[in-house]
């Protein structure tokens, strides 16, 4: 058992080499950042070991691709390392899919705080205070095939807290089986626990969110350990450019100004919560009625757009809005379905085909010869149910706006 209650952070996943992407076009006010933001959250993490004094920092691999930073990429993080030894704090480093250790430049040295685990085995180091052993590290660089073996990283001795590091896939019920205290782990962007104790499993995430499908604080975790052996996470932003979806519902009685004046109330909330923060929000409005009609046919989703970049996207910290999208409607106007119209039969088929959800869509014969054999064929004859549903509700919001003359008389 240690001595002493001790702390740690892991972080995993810096992908120093990918600056955020997704979006249609970059501000310029804004571009500095985009550029900047990989490097700026990962400082921010070696700037949180400084300030919470931690024992140790455990990093889980893809922390950078050398060959796409070049020179500057482990430049970074040998200052970053070097500032951490100036505090005697030490680095145990399992690297990931991009940066197994041969890929590190053998022209620059790293510092003599920090160890890279290799491939294969795993290695056992402790980690000690005033020679005192604290805890255990078992860690292993990722192979290419990117399986974790948990069996592989029982600790030889169960005396002091131990903690295995790695980067990729592992079977749950294997990590439960196993004899380690703390599973540090990579591989996932997004933080997420997936074993609360006995042992505690925990993916940090990546400290920047590189895309909108990556919403959210992103950052790092702190980890308080007991004499007990308790874990308590702690997680911490570290993010400088913040995806968010915003979901709006609509109704009939909606009205522009009052659309514009809720998400205003959605960007002041976002700004209170993180004051420092520079966010990026993709919009999807739901519901139905003229409002959401005319967001969804015309130019009017364009300019609410253009007025929230302008009202809120300018200044710094900026809420700059990616996006507004109109979510298609489960089902439309009743006295439609009933129509002797094409627009009636269309929307009859659409509902037919949504009740008989093992009926095929038959796309097939929409593909060209080109793609009949390829990924695009697969790719729609294999729709899941759920992507099944919103695809037959945008066809069915498309249908109704091309036939959108049939309205009149309706």
């Amino acid at each position: 058992m240690s001595n002493w209650p001790f702390r740690f952070l892991h972080a995993s996943d810096f992908h120093l080499e990918t600056p955020p992407f997704g979006v249609d076009e970059v501000p310029d006010h804004l571009m500095e950042l985009f550029l900047a933001a990989p490097y700026r959250s990962a400082e921010r993490v070696f700037d949180a070991a400084l300030a919470e004094n931690v024992d140790f920092v455990v990093l889980a691999g893809d922390l950078l691709d050398s060959r796409r930073t070049g020179p500057r990429g482990p430049l970074f993080l040998v200052e970053q390392f070097e500032r951490l030894a100036q505090r005697d704090i030490r680095v145990y480093w399992a690297g990931g899919q991009i940066d197994p250790p041969e890929a590190w430049p053998p022209s620059m040295r790293l510092p003599k705080n920090v160890y890279l685990f290799a491939q294969g085995e795993p290695e056992q180091r402790v980690h000690r205070r005033a020679d005192t052993a604290v805890a255990r590290l078992i860690g292993a660089s990722r192979l290419p095939q990117g399986r974790i073996k948990p069996q592989a990283f029982d600790p030889e001795h169960s005396g002091v807290f131990s903690i295995a590091v790695a980067h990729g896939r592992a079977d749950l019920e294997s990590i439960k089986a196993s004899r380690v205290d703390y599973w540090a782990l990579g591989g996932h962007h997004s933080r997420r626990t997936l074993c609360e104790s006995m042992p505690t499993a925990h993916e940090p995430g990546s400290p920047q969110g590189r895309w909108p499908e990556e919403a959210g604080p992103h950052g790092y975790t702190l980890i308080d350990v007991d004499l007990e052996r308790n874990v308590e996470l702690k997680p911490a932003s570290a993010d400088v450019l913040r995806w968010e979806t915003q979901r709006l519902v609509i109704g009939e009685e909606h009205t522009a100004d009052g659309l514009e004046r809720e998400m205003a109330g959605r960007v002041e909330s976002l700004r209170q919560a993180s004051p420092e923060t520079d966010f990026l929000i993709t919009w999807h409005v739901a519901g139905s009625g003229p409002l959401a009609d005319a967001l969804r046919r015309g130019t009017a989703s364009g300019e609410l757009l253009a007025r929230l970049r302008d009202r809120f996207g300018q200044r710094r910290p900026a809420a700059w809005s990616v996006a507004v999208s109109v979510e298609p409607p489960a089902r439309h106007r009743a006295a439609w379905y009933d129509e002797d119209t094409i627009r009636g039969e269309f929307l009859r088929q659409i509902e037919r085909l949504s009740r008989e959800s093992n009926e095929s869509l038959d796309l097939e014969g929409f593909l060209s010869d080109a793609s009949a054999d390829g990924p695009a064929r697969d790719l729609l004859l294999k729709t899941p149910e759920a992507s099944r549903t919103n695809l037959l509700r945008e066809a069915a919001a498309l249908g109704v706006d091309l036939l959108f003359g049939e309205e009149a008389g309706s």
